[in-house]
């Protein structure tokens, strides 16, 4: 019986330490450029929007990779009830069938890691929270920045975010399925796991080169340059 409680002893050591990060990524697609993704195996089932949304908020590794998360506690609906109205709205599911379906992935697959620093809801809240707080689109705008057929530097979208944010955020970017061009597909905004402060994202994180374009929807597609 001693021996048994050792192994489970060592083997609790084993999950926590798998579940070890360094900062988290708030992440915010941009509806469009997920279900024009030359790389989508499978059709978006709901019609993107215009507009930036949650994709989740991923505990991160130093490297850039993700740690491989428990998947417990497991994701419980009624936990999130209190906010459910503002996931619908700003947290929604773009590839996936339902909302629900998307944020039980998310806390399975991410949110777990966090545990027990952020429960359920506490997770769920720091991403509709970063995103009121940061009007990406607006900060883009104002700088004469917009949905368009037009190229814009990584500087120009790096620098007008953050003049909102006051730290250098993340670009990802995906190759267009009709154009072909590099596209704008997401802005990522980094935290200190200590206190959940605003940082710098690192460079590694950054998949967009210098010029990128960002595209709205087109039912029909982008014509090819």
């Amino acid at each position: 019986m001693e021996k048994k409680g050792i192994v489970l002893v060592f083997s609790t050591l084993v999950v926590i330490a798998s579940c070890d990060y360094n900062y988290y990524q708030v992440t915010l697609q941009w509806q469009p450029a997920t279900c024009s993704d030359a790389n989508l195996q499978t059709p978006c089932v709901n019609t993107p929007q215009d507009r930036f949304s949650i994709h989740g908020v991923w505990p991160t590794l130093s490297s850039g990779s993700y740690p491989q998360c428990p998947g417990t506690p497991a994701y419980d609906g009624s936990k999130i009830s209190t906010i459910r109205n503002r996931l619908n709205a700003d947290w929604p599911s773009v590839i996936y069938g339902t909302n629900p379906t998307l944020w039980s992935h998310e806390w399975t697959t991410h949110g777990t890691c966090s545990y027990p620093s952020l429960s359920q809801l506490d997770y769920f809240t720091f991403g509709l929270d970063t995103y009121a707080k940061y009007d990406i689109y607006s900060a883009l705008d104002k700088e004469d920045i917009y949905p368009s057929e037009d190229v814009y530097s990584k500087s120009s979208i790096n620098n007008a975010i953050r003049k909102i944010t006051q730290k250098l955020p993340g670009l990802r970017c995906n190759t267009n399925d009709y154009s072909r061009e590099r596209q704008l597909h997401e802005i990522i905004l980094c935290f200190a796991k200590s206190n959940r402060a605003i940082i710098d994202c690192p460079s590694n994180v950054v998949t967009c080169g210098n010029y990128v374009y960002w595209y709205p929807w087109y039912p029909e597609g982008v014509k090819k340059q």
